[in-house]
């Protein structure tokens, strides 16, 4: 599904002047106010309307100034006694750079790319505090329209699902997108929240009430939390005279600003142009002739101001509290069976199911392929993509299906002079957008397989589920991820055993690596290390391994027989994954100067480890085939985007 989404330009009316609370004494927290180019260049850019791949595309009129909002906001909280900073749409390029704020407000920040949106949720996950004063990420700046032609950016277009409305960046919001309303002569108030931010707004403005009203019409920002998240509403859509999706929206349903915790960070979220209701006094380089001045058919520069002001203090005060990302998908299939069609075609069909357990959304390709005994697969295989699955089973669309769980038919076609033998039946999810090509974008996280045995002269064949290693038992605390590994075809083991406390070689870690992200070795690359030949046993892989950074020389050598080191296998994974993370915590044992300080500091962060119960890394110990399963595939369900 493609859906095309336009905004209606709120015109800025006569403009009136309010009092700004009394200054606050200035806090030591870094904030930084986003400064977005792209979205100030956006807001004041027209292009026509149009018909894209059959969609309706309506005209891109001329926006109020996003500059005058982003402006209000740091002149707002400069005056409230924050040290704040502009930062720009560069800084969004660097989650180190973002690292160093306690907290980032975003007004009108609907321009942001893939990475950007990135960096801003590793951002939050690793600890940090975010405002979107009016939902950001809407658009892809990398799709920036061009004069004269129309606007696509608004980029359901390239999400597919409103699931993932806010694209990589959705997960934080721990809710998922409604639609974009019109309301006339609103009202925006609290209901009787205990949160503390609301809490210390009413307190401080001496009422049990927040009220800000708007007698003309504008477009605001329906979301519904998951059920069992992070969520909540802090102001309520409580009333209006007019509202053109009166089927959807209803009075005190849908909240009108939330707070949200998504990792060890904290967000709030304002569905509505907050910043339409404050006045700033201050002379400044303001476009429009707006002069910093609220609009006239709003009410309530008070309540907005002070609300502003502790929604930004909770989000950037220290905080132990922390919401792990769960990413827990349950895929299984059934009713499998097989039989000789009368086209002579070998037939295999069944039904399977994938459902999202955990707390983030998911989108992906659902694959069943056949393979041989050499891992070769037989027939054309079936491929489905799947926009979102959302991380809440009561989460429905327009025809109230569960729209957390898939489930669908299929069949494929195999040769009907297929040998008799053995083959694997690989059910799996491939995670990623299905636009996105790069390796560390779209990879198998689970999967399920089975057996299926012809035998000589049979129009049939026996399904069984396939057997795991005789050595791995139920009760060990690493099974899950060992027989999801195995499922993927990412570990083979010997013999029928995997051998889970062996050491781990260099070549084996590296190859399990590069089995994890879909790349086969190439005999092409090349491996400058003086122990090891072209020709040599797995010099493909190894050479493979260091074209993509997942290993590297020692001192000339590659080492390929030598115990994988946990701290070698941290820079495996994040330069194979290309993981991102930052947190300030260190482990004793690993100071600033050494190596793989960053890699192992972003597996802290995306809580893929967390060291030992002396604040311990061992970096120089070696890894189990036990503990590095475990580590590879906490790295697939961490790094899911």
């Amino acid at each position: 599904m493609k859906i095309f989404i336009s905004l209606i330009t709120v015109c800025a009316c006569t403009l009136v002047v309010f009092l700004l609370p009394t200054q606050a004494q200035a806090t030591t927290q870094r904030i930084g106010i986003v400064f977005s180019e792209s979205s100030e260049k956006y807001a004041n850019s027209t292009h026509p309307g149009g018909t894209h791949e059959g969609q309706k595309v309506s005209p891109k009129v001329d926006y109020s100034s996003t500059y005058n909002k982003e402006l209000k906001a740091f002149l707002l909280y400069q005056q409230q006694g924050f040290n704040v900073e502009k930062i720009y749409e560069k800084d969004l390029n660097s989650l180190e750079s973002l690292s160093q704020y306690d907290a980032i407000v975003f007004p009108y920040t609907v321009m942001m790319n893939h990475l950007q949106r990135e960096n801003v949720k590793m951002y939050v996950r690793n600890g940090g505090g975010a405002i979107f004063a009016f939902q950001t990420a809407r658009n892809e700046s990398a799709k920036f329209p061009k004069a004269g032609q129309m606007d696509l950016s608004p980029l359901i277009y390239d999400v597919d699902s409103w699931v993932m409305e806010w694209d990589n960046l959705s997960e934080v919001f721990n809710s998922r997108f409604i639609d974009d309303i019109v309301l006339g002569n609103a009202t925006i108030s609290n209901s009787n929240s205990v949160h503390p931010i609301i809490q210390n707004a009413t307190k401080e403005l001496g009422k049990s009430k927040l009220s800000l009203t708007k007698s003309d019409q504008e477009w605001v920002e329906i979301i519904k939390p998951w059920q069992g998240g992070s969520a909540s509403p802090l102001l309520y859509f409580s009333n209006y005279d007019y509202t053109d999706k009166p089927q959807t929206m209803k009075k005190n349903e849908f909240g009108a600003a939330h707070a949200i915790q998504y990792g060890k960070g904290r967000v709030v979220q304002i569905g509505f142009k907050i910043y339409d209701y404050i006045t700033i006094n201050a002379k400044a380089d303001w476009q429009d002739n707006e002069n910093g001045v609220a609009y006239s058919t709003t009410q309530g520069d008070l309540d907005a101001q002070v609300f502003m002001k502790h929604a930004l203090h909770w989000v950037a005060e220290n905080h132990d509290g922390d919401v792990p990302r769960r990413y827990n998908l349950s895929l299984y299939s059934d009713s499998v069976q097989s039989y000789v069609a009368p086209s002579g075609k070998f037939v295999f069909y069944s039904t399977v199911t994938v459902k999202n357990n955990g707390n983030v959304p998911a989108r992906g390709t659902l694959k069943v392929e056949i393979l041989d005994a050499n891992d070769h697969v037989v027939g054309k295989g079936h491929d489905r993509y799947l926009p979102g699955l959302a991380a809440d089973a009561t989460t429905t669309n327009a025809d109230r299906k569960d729209i957390s769980t898939h489930s669908e038919k299929y069949q494929i076609f195999m040769p009907g002079n297929l040998a008799a033998g053995t083959y694997t039946i690989r059910t799996s999810f491939i995670e990623g957008r299905d636009d996105r090509k790069n390796v560390d974008e779209k990879f198998a996280t689970i999967a399920e397989i089975k057996t299926l045995t012809r035998t000589k002269g049979s129009n049939k064949a026996s399904i069984e589920f396939a057997p795991f290693f005789q050595d791995v038992l139920a009760s060990n605390g690493a099974y899950d991820d060992i027989k999801n590994l195995h499922a993927l075809g990412i570990v083979k083991g010997s013999n029928g055993k995997f051998s889970p406390q062996g050491t781990l070689t260099r070549i084996q870690a590296t190859e399990m690596v590069l089995r994890a992200l879909g790349i086969t070795p190439s005999s092409s690359a090349t491996l400058n290390a003086i122990d090891m030949k072209v020709g040599d046993y797995g010099n493909a892989v190894l050479a493979t391994g260091v074209r993509y950074g997942i290993i590297s020389l020692e001192d000339g050598k590659i080492n390929a027989h030598q115990p994988m080191t946990r701290a070698a296998m941290a820079h495996a994974l994040v330069k194979g994954f290309k993981l991102q993370g930052y947190t300030k915590n260190t482990f004793i044992d690993v100071p600033a100067s050494h190596i793989y300080f960053k890699d192992i500091q972003a597996l802290y962060a995306l809580d893929i480890t967390t060291g030992y119960a002396d604040q311990t890394f061992k970096p120089n110990n070696t890894v189990t085939r036990q503990n590095f399963a475990q580590f590879v595939n906490r790295t697939l369900h961490a790094n899911a985007k």
